[in-house]
């Protein structure tokens, strides 16, 4: 993203996968949000101290991804496991609040809550939205997801990434001046975003949504996101490319100069119940090389064997209804 701005002429085609933009005031502070969000509602240890990783069970994930997938999956044709109308995948965990005691096949109504203010996303106390919400997805189920917002940690030690990478990072980095007695769990939203603004003013590529130069080159910009990512919010890319398009007299679907490629299931930049293996190299080159823009981009996936097309947004896979549901020729982007 720094080579499309600062550097514009240095590449006639740049891929962006899971791009952070804002890591600073946008990501690091969502991952606050949640951190603290979900150990409120963690179990505690017999001296009271709340065990993170146990906000939510495996199985407790695993019912979530499921009941994501029973009101979302069939919208694109096929009931295969995979979320390709995720713009049309509204979902609200409500669903599976139980209506007594906590069970195997329902959660807690605080978790419930939790979920709801996790997903959408950190605010302030004037209620002002500080960084973007999260797509609801299959790969909610996934260890990769697992890892960065809740680990895997059975003491009141935490392990996740948030906890750890993000919590240092921010405490050495992202903090002008830094401050090595930071701790995730205490981080205020009313006054510590300011306190990351310097540091966004050097790495974050979120403001120019022209690349007004960048354009000029003739360069193409190709964003590949996992609408899982766990870390950076697919609908915070596609936002940019939202803006990236309507200031340059474009529309996202046939941009000339950028394309985003949502990926149902994947999280942070692979894995999760996702066609996760694909190409984006010969796909920018391609479009570079030849002035093929790509309308897809075929992907591949082990569990279960399969490929498909990732379209580019706004399009979305849809299943034709004849071939095998396995086949990426049996798929559309509409």
């Amino acid at each position: 993203m720094m080579f499309t701005q600062r550097f514009p002429d240095y590449y006639d085609g740049v891929i962006a996968g899971a791009p952070a933009m804002r890591v600073a005031t946008g990501a690091s502070i969502s991952a606050a949000w949640e951190s603290q969000t979900y150990l409120s509602i963690a179990p505690t240890n017999a001296n009271g101290q709340r065990i993170l990783s146990q906000a939510f069970s495996n199985a407790d994930l695993t019912l979530l991804s499921n009941s994501v997938l029973q009101a979302c999956d069939a919208l694109d044709g096929a009931v295969d496991g995979a979320i390709h109308k995720y713009l049309a995948c509204t979902y609200d965990p409500g669903v599976l609040q139980c209506p007594g005691a906590k069970e195997a096949t329902c959660l807690a109504p605080e978790q419930v809550g939790a979920l709801r203010k996790g997903f959408g996303g950190p605010r302030n106390s004037l209620g002002q939205q500080l960084y973007f919400n999260w797509s609801w997805d299959a790969g909610i189920g996934d260890p990769g997801w697992r890892s960065w917002k809740l680990g895997t940690s059975t003491t009141a030690t935490p392990n996740s990434s948030f906890s750890t990478l993000i919590q240092d990072a921010t405490a050495y980095e992202f903090f002008t001046p830094p401050d090595p007695s930071y701790n995730i769990f205490n981080f205020n939203f009313d006054t510590d975003p300011a306190r990351m603004v310097a540091e966004d003013a050097i790495y974050g590529t979120w403001a120019d949504d022209r690349l007004t130069a960048f354009k000029a080159h003739g360069g193409k910009l190709l964003i590949y996101h996992g609408i899982s990512d766990p870390i950076f919010s697919v609908t915070e890319s596609i936002d940019y490319i939202n803006r990236l398009a309507a200031n340059n007299g474009e529309l996202a679907s046939t941009s000339d100069l950028a394309r985003i490629f949502p990926v149902p299931g994947m999280t942070h930049c692979g894995g999760g119940p996702a066609t996760s293996q694909f190409d984006t190299f010969s796909t920018i080159m391609d479009w570079v090389e030849n002035d093929k823009p790509p309308a897809s981009i075929i992907g591949s996936g082990t569990n279960p064997a399969r490929t498909r097309p990732i379209c580019a947004y706004p399009t979305q896979a849809r299943y034709s209804g004849s071939g095998s549901v396995n086949d990426a020729s049996s798929w559309v982007c509409e």
